[in-house]
């Protein structure tokens, strides 16, 4: 039954690799003519939505919630009993499956608590920050997520599978684990933690808050961000040319004073999704090869949230990532 579902697996990875090849074969033309910006810019338009207001301080609230609570859950189960801090340098696959339960367990129990925070964070601020930084569900942006999933998928994995031919294997601890222990319960907190918590928590900080945090900072040095003169009056030069290229008029009313311009806000500059691109890329350094695929598939991911605002279709593609990895070095 495990050698079916395996083919399975591999089958349905092949097929959805070849659509892939067929769709980017076709895109080819509209790319070399209009260039990678202007193919961007055009493929899937920028919606306009409301400036981002967070920056550093909500970045390192929530990493820092992380890695605090992660250490003081650790205190509690060992004081309780529950766990044992291992030896210096000891590998997590040494761990008894009862122990590697606690850890994972309070790996996630840490990002769901950090998630929770920096989300409540972002509400005392701004009521409708929670709407703002892209975490309203959408029917149109899950499905976008699954379609983006096929287009972006098939050529991270090819990265990966030359990078790991090239230059050095791929290497994760989560892995590992699946590959020298066979305990369900030790799966399912495993499974819960990295194809469910992580992409949400991951996509909140490097997308959400660490992408929208750079890209608040890049417009407003572009001229796309705009403050109101003392006195009441509007500041606008480079803003009107930008919605003009888009064929759309400026509606003054419709902008607040004293603050950034609320819903007519587009992004303008691409830098932000580079930069966060590579620190996703360098947070995942330990892990052989793993940040050069990365790094490619957050540029994916990273495209999706600048051009849409919505966490929702990366974290799906991101589940769905996680979620196959897992169940593929399961099967083998």
């Amino acid at each position: 039954m495990t050698e079916f579902l395996f083919l399975l697996l591999n089958v349905l990875v092949i097929v959805v690799s070849g659509v892939s090849f067929v769709m980017w074969v076709r895109l080819a033309p509209r790319i070399y003519r209009k260039g990678v910006r202007g193919f961007a810019d055009e493929w899937l338009p920028a919606t306009r939505r409301d400036c981002p207001t967070w920056g550093l301080a909500e970045v390192f609230v929530m990493f820092g919630s992380m890695i605090i609570f992660g250490q003081l859950l650790l205190q509690f189960a060992s004081s309780n009993g529950w766990y044992e801090f291992p030896e210096p340098g000891a590998s997590v696959t040494e761990q008894s499956p009862d122990m590697l339960f606690v850890v994972l367990g309070v790996s996630s129990l840490a990002n769901c608590i950090s998630i929770g925070l920096v989300l409540l964070w972002l509400w005392n601020i701004d009521r409708s920050n929670v709407n703002k930084i892209g975490l309203s569900f959408d029917r149109s942006m899950f499905v976008l997520g699954l379609k983006s999933a096929v287009m972006i998928l098939p050529p991270v994995l090819m990265v990966s599978a030359l990078v790991n031919l090239l230059v050095v294997q791929y290497e994760h601890e989560v892995l590992n684990v699946l590959e020298k222990l066979d305990s369900p319960k030790v799966f399912a907190v495993l499974f819960f933690g990295t194809a469910i918590v992580t992409p949400i928590a991951e996509e909140l900080l490097f997308r959400g808050l660490i992408q929208g945090g750079l890209q608040r900072l890049a417009d407003r040095f572009s001229g796309q961000i705009q403050f109101a003169e003392s006195g009441g009056e509007h500041a606008a030069d480079s803003t009107s040319g930008t919605f003009e290229n888009s064929g759309t008029q400026t509606d003054e009313s419709a902008l607040s004073l004293g603050n950034e311009k609320v819903g007519t806000w587009q992004p303008v500059s691409y830098w932000p999704l580079v930069v966060s691109s590579f620190i996703f890329a360098i947070v995942h350094l330990g892990q052989g090869a793993a940040p050069i695929p990365l790094f490619v598939l957050a540029l994916g991911i990273g495209y999706l949230y600048r051009q849409t605002g919505s966490l929702i279709p990366c974290i799906v593609l991101h589940m769905v990532l996680n979620s196959l990895t897992l169940v593929g070095t399961l099967l083998q």
